[in-house]
């Protein structure tokens, strides 16, 4: 009975200095984030992105206005080229060039900020809006008037209170072009009536 006991009491210390070992162990790997120096992160490390590009995590109300900011500057750039062929008067004609190109130079600025934050968003499907050809000249500046006044409360909000700082320097950047075309816009709108 005597051996018995002594290999039951052996086999209970061996189990409980492996199962000691083995909490230490996984203590130790929680403790120790350096990859270098623990095995575990290592073999899990993801591979080091090219120099220069670092993806940063956004906040998804910085990622929401980065993707709401392309549709939207995009839309204004297909409704533009739509205005520069449809519009009745010089200054249409002249406003839509200016959102076609306004647009697509904040738009290329805005896909090379959101490349470098891991943002992802597709503008291919993006098609000018129905204005109709009927006083098409005060129905486009009307839309462009409550689209613009709506961008800029929207761009004065992720300039003051994002989270990113990149992402609300652009957006500080890119509001006087926003203010500028709705002047514009209003402008016109007091000769189109």
């Amino acid at each position: 009975m005597k051996p018995e006991f002594i290999s039951i009491s052996r086999f209970a210390i061996i189990a409980t200095m492996v199962g000691s070992l083995s909490i230490i162990g996984t203590v130790r790997a929680q403790q120790d984030t350096a990859i270098g120096t623990n095995p575990h992160l290592r073999a899990k490390s993801a591979p080091t992105p090219p120099s220069g590009t670092v993806t940063v995590k956004l906040s998804q109300k910085d990622v929401n206005f980065i993707q709401k900011a392309a549709g939207g500057g995009q839309q204004e750039v297909e409704n533009g080229k739509m205005a520069e062929k449809q519009g009745k008067s010089a200054d249409v004609k002249r406003i839509g060039a200016r959102m076609v190109a306004d647009h697509t130079k904040a738009n290329k600025e805005l896909t090379e900020l959101a490349h470098r934050k891991g943002v992802t968003f597709d503008t291919r499907g993006v098609r000018a809006q129905n204005i109709g050809a009927a006083d098409f000249d005060r129905q486009y500046l009307k839309l462009l008037e409550v689209d613009h006044k709506n961008d800029i409360a929207e761009f004065q909000k992720e300039a003051k209170s994002g989270d990113d700082r990149d992402v609300k320097a652009w957006a500080a950047k890119t509001l006087p072009t926003l203010q500028g075309h709705l002047a514009m816009v209003e402008d016109a709108m007091r000769k189109v009536k």
